[in-house]
């Protein structure tokens, strides 16, 4: 009864009291609201800035893959033992045929034509099965990478084809080539 007394009998306590809890609710309810702004939008810009379609460039992709690199260095020792072999087999012909020695010129010229086949098909192999086994390989990491990043499309260009161009930021090629790598590598 003194409390409610001393609020009727001096009204400047009470409206000072009551100033503060109403400025101490507009300072809580203004930085709740102010949460909830933030929020909201860093959520919004984060869907905006995360793109539903990407795309890689297959080129950069390809070269900077290292089972690519691993085979085509395989491949490249190969084929230049072949083009040495192939190489002293003309320098012999050359010696031979100088000499008009028929018969061994012949056999040389078939065992050239032998030679030169099985370089053709070494070339094949890389360029048609080896070049097949690194983009089913690839193919494979860019599904799993497109899944785990949530992405609806991921497009894959050379600068000449289907995607004639799109912004740097939905460029993904460095991402997914890291993250193929890492997967080839066992990591």
């Amino acid at each position: 009864m003194l409390i409610i007394l001393t609020y009727i009998c001096s009204p400047k306590i009470k409206l000072t009291t009551l100033k503060k809890k109403y400025i101490t609710w507009l300072l809580v309810i203004n930085g709740l609201l102010a949460i909830a702004l933030t929020v909201l939008l860093s959520i919004y810009l984060s869907s905006i800035s995360k793109s539903d379609i990407v795309y890689v460039d297959n080129v950069e992709l390809f070269n900077g893959f290292n089972m690519a690199k691993d085979l085509g260095k395989i491949n490249n020792e190969k084929i230049t033992k072949q083009k040495k072999k192939l190489d002293s087999l003309y320098s012999i012909y050359s010696i031979f045929k100088e000499q008009k020695n028929t018969e061994k010129t012949q056999e040389l010229e078939n065992q050239l034509r032998s030679e030169d086949q099985e370089l053709r098909k070494m070339n094949e192999y890389f360029s048609k099965d080896l070049s097949q086994k690194v983009w089913n390989r690839l193919n494979q990491y860019i599904k799993e990478y497109g899944e785990t990043n949530q992405y609806k499309i991921v497009l894959g260009t050379q600068g000449n084809g289907n995607v004639m161009y799109a912004i740097d930021k939905i460029n993904i090629t460095v991402d997914v080539l890291e993250y193929a790598n890492n997967k080839y590598e066992g990591n």
